[in-house]
C-alpha cells in the first residue's frame, strides 16, 4: 500500500540521506561541516557533522533550523538513525513556514 503520505516520507528520508553522504564526504578538517537541506524564507534546515560517530551511542549528526535575518539557530536535533530526521525535518519545515507567516510565528 503506497499512499502520498508513505511517498513524501520515502523521499525525505531519501534527501536526508544523500544530504549524511554529501556531509560524510566533507573532510573532517573543513571549516564546512554542514549540508542544507532545505531554505523556507528567511530559514535554512542544515544537517551538521556532530562528533565522529561510533557505537557507542553518539549521533550521526544534527539537524538544525538556522534564521538568516537573526543568525542564529533557532531548533536542533540529535539524530542517531536516518529515519529519526524525517519527523524533525518536517516540524523544522512548518516552524520556518509558521515563522514566514504575516502575523509572525504564534499565528
Amino acid at each position: 500500500m503506497t499512499g502520498c503520505n508513505t511517498s513524501g516520507r520515502t523521499l525525505t528520508e531519501l534527501k536526508i540521506a544523500q544530504a549524511y553522504v554529501r556531509l560524510s564526504s566533507i573532510p573532517l578538517d573543513s571549516p564546512e561541516a554542514s549540508v542544507s537541506l532545505a531554505s523556507i524564507a528567511g530559514c535554512e534546515i542544515r544537517m551538521v557533522r556532530g562528533p565522529e560517530a561510533d557505537l557507542d551511542g553518539v549521533p550521526l549528526f544534527w539537524l538544525e533550523l538556522f534564521d538568516h535575518n537573526t543568525k542564529r539557530a533557532v531548533d536542533s536535533f540529535c539524530c542517531h538513525r536516518i529515519k529519526d530526521a524525517v519527523p524533525i525535518f518536517d516540524h523544522f519545515v512548518a516552524q520556518a513556514e509558521r515563522s514566514n507567516k504575516p502575523d509572525g510565528p504564534d499565528r
